[in-house]
């Protein structure tokens, strides 16, 4: 893990850079976790455990944050190209905290004796750990697009160091938790925070890299009007079956910084 705050800022403004887009662009793919299904782009099923903010739908602190971000996805789909980008619903947008484990790994988990059970357990403990030292909330701002291979966010920044450094230990407590260990969880990778906008359709074979780059520069929200300020009062574990689903049982494990 990266501990330094300066060195999280300098990473994730390179990542929203027109030069980085530019090359990132290059080598982007169709997602796989979406189907066009007679013209409609369907979720496809990709099961899995993570520690997130509570989803759009259910963040009632977060919403003016979360229509901005579905006005950037209009924007966004006005001159991108056709079935291009996939947009998510605002109800599934979310910042993930830490993931846990999906898809094959997930699948392979559930043939442990008492996997759900156990992670539940665990996940609580790193909880109760953290809030017996309970700060307040967790406040972001938004930075800018980043382009990942197989879909496109918005990228954000602690507002301060201890935010930083608060975010970082929580992170640490559940990927150096053995018992978590043993259960199959491990840190895949290295913290950079997001939103996911959408995913990758349909690609061109004769995409406009230079013009995509530039209608990204264009039309970035955090630059055209400051976004508001993402706050994250709780974490929050959910089982996901897509990348529109994300589920919480009353009495699931939750943090409330």
């Amino acid at each position: 893990m990266n501990d330094s705050y300066q060195g999280y800022i300098n990473h994730v403004v390179g990542l929203t850079r027109p030069e980085h887009y530019q090359q990132q662009l290059q080598n982007i793919q169709r997602s796989p976790k979406y189907k066009d299904v007679a013209g409609s782009w369907q979720p496809v099923p990709f099961p899995g455990y993570t520690v997130i903010a509570p989803p759009g739908s259910d963040d009632p602190v977060n919403q003016s944050f979360y229509q901005a971000l579905q006005t950037a996805q209009r924007q966004l789909a006005e001159v991108l190209p056709d079935r291009f980008l996939i947009p998510l619903p605002q109800s599934s947008l979310h910042l993930t905290l830490a993931d846990l484990l999906w898809a094959d790994a997930f699948v392979a988990a559930q043939g442990l004796p008492d996997f759900d059970a156990k992670l539940h357990q665990e996940i609580a403990g790193v909880f109760q750990r953290d809030e017996d030292q309970k700060q307040g909330p967790l406040r972001f701002q938004a930075l800018g697009y980043m382009v990942m291979p197989r879909a496109l966010s918005i990228c954000l920044v602690p507002d301060t160091e201890a935010t930083f450094q608060r975010l970082m230990a929580l992170r640490r407590s559940i990927y150096q938790t053995e018992a978590l260990l043993g259960l199959g969880i491990e840190q895949h990778y290295n913290l950079t925070l997001h939103i996911t906008l959408g995913y990758f359709g349909e690609i061109p074979p004769d995409l406009d890299i230079q013009a995509i780059g530039d209608r990204l520069c264009q039309l970035n929200p955090a630059a055209i009007v400051p976004l508001p300020e993402f706050v994250v009062q709780r974490a929050e574990l959910r089982r996901f079956d897509d990348m529109e689903t994300y589920l919480r049982e009353s009495g699931w494990p939750m943090l409330e910084f």
